[in-house]
């Protein structure tokens, strides 16, 4: 009797738990469904109000661009047609062909301009200082015509001259914090007169570091001959341009900043072995018109837009180039009249104190390529560092 009585109480209570069990698992069951329900309709909602945004840009006509400079050194003086795109447009460019263009003096010359290849334009004539000039664009029936601009007089530097100055930036760590960085530099500054014919400039320059690389010997014999290489640093983003500020009475353009360089020149290598060994800066110097040096402020303004709503937009950057035979079409671009003159320097940056400095103007001016190296011997080129 005791075991019946103990196993129909067992039994009962193996009934019960898998009563409470099976209730246990439903319930749960019943959560996750309806979590899983409201997840799903949760993301449908979500999905449902997200819309991508496309512009409806409308589809235009290309327009001619012009890109010219024109100077006292026939060298630099060319004419580029190009036409633009619309923003969806993933074809290759339209070329220019059989256009036609001529530098016309006011009251002299007209020279056609010679395609050296598809839209590019070269001229032989030398500009002289104080005349007036203007260019005539034939293209597809239609007739540009740039307004006159006047020479300009070749540009001077007063002094070039070097200051110590620390760089500071900031670098994110593993952990994201931000970290300061300061890095000690030389600027490279230029004075420059303010006549009353000339006010504005614009600056072009690459720097060239020159090193040495000395081989380990190899056995007992002499060691390999010596490397004397270089390379070519060039400066892309923003025009460098300078004229009197604005309401100042000054006659002299001081302390305009070309370019920092490290003192530690093994920034700019690619090996560790490599020993810098000075610096030659080539500065290229325009003297530019009021109108010339407003239109590349604007670009700059422009180039250094970051999206607010007062930047300057594309179509408030206006040339000096128009159409003629249709007052209708537009031309982007600018005839840039300059006159010009070229610079040399050699820079040993020191140290960081202004008594381990060494600069001197150089007056020989051979074409040195990007970058290279010789063996033995240095290039003809080549500045002795002292």
């Amino acid at each position: 009797m005791k075991q019946a009585h103990l196993y129909n109480i067992t039994n009962l209570c193996c009934t019960s738990s898998m009563q409470v069990s099976s209730d246990f698992l439903k319930a749960n069951w019943f959560r996750m469904k309806t979590r899983i329900m409201y997840m799903i309709f949760l993301a449908v909602l979500l999905s449902s109000c997200e819309d991508y945004y496309t512009p409806d840009l409308d589809v235009v006509s290309p327009i001619l661009v012009v890109e010219s400079r024109m100077t006292n050194n026939s060298s630099n003086n060319f004419v580029k047609l190009t036409m633009t795109q619309d923003f969806y447009n993933s074809t290759e460019t339209e070329k220019v062909t059989g256009a036609k263009v001529e530098l016309i003096q006011v009251s002299g010359q007209t020279e056609r301009g010679t395609e050296t290849s598809t839209g590019y334009f070269t001229f032989k004539s030398t500009l002289v200082v104080g005349k007036k000039y203007y260019i005539r664009i034939t293209n597809k029936g239609d007739i540009y015509e740039s307004e006159t601009v006047v020479m300009p007089p070749l540009p001077k530097i007063d002094s070039l001259y070097t200051n110590h100055k620390i760089v500071k930036t900031y670098s994110t760590d593993a952990y994201g914090s931000p970290t300061l960085i300061e890095t000690p530099e030389r600027e490279i500054y230029v004075d420059a007169p303010i006549t009353s014919t000339l006010e504005y400039y614009r600056f072009d320059y690459h720097a060239i570091i020159q090193w040495t690389y000395n081989p380990p010997a190899v056995g007992p014999g002499p060691p390999p001959p010596s490397y004397f290489g270089w390379k070519t640093l060039y400066e892309y983003g923003q025009f460098n341009i300078a004229g009197p500020k604005e309401f100042s009475t000054s006659d002299k353009i001081n302390k305009h900043p070309i370019r920092a360089l490290a003192y530690d020149g093994k920034a700019y290598l690619d090996s560790t072995a490599q020993i810098p060994m000075g610096w030659i800066l080539i500065l290229d110097q325009y003297g530019i018109t009021k109108s010339s040096y407003d239109f590349h402020e604007k670009l700059n303004k422009q180039f250094s837009a970051e999206g607010s709503l007062f930047d300057p937009v594309l179509t408030q950057v206006y040339g000096n180039i128009h159409c003629k035979s249709d007052p209708t079409k537009t031309a982007l671009g600018f005839f840039d009249l300059n006159s010009y003159r070229q610079y040399r320097y050699f820079l040993n940056l020191g140290d960081g104190t202004n008594e381990h400095v060494i600069q001197r103007r150089l007056n020989r001016y051979p074409i040195i390529p990007n970058e290279g190296f010789t063996r033995g011997l240095p290039p003809g080129f080549w500045e002795l560092n002292y």
